[in-house]
């Protein structure tokens, strides 16, 4: 049997109040995620997590 090692990349956009929030909703969110992979047997081993964080500006419209 071959094991295969997979790096998710992308991101996540949303509106909040504050980046605590932003935090928040995120790890909830990677919560339901990590909680998707537990539940199939051929993921030996995970590691989901926040990255980075940064505030996007806002455009004028």
């Amino acid at each position: 049997m071959k094991k295969f090692r997979i790096e998710l990349t992308g991101f996540i956009e949303m509106d909040t109040d504050q980046e605590r929030d932003a935090r928040i909703l995120a790890e909830r969110i990677l919560e339901e995620i990590r909680s998707v992979f537990s539940g199939h047997g051929a993921i030996q081993d995970c590691d989901v997590g926040i990255g980075l964080v940064t505030e996007k500006p806002l455009t004028r419209r």
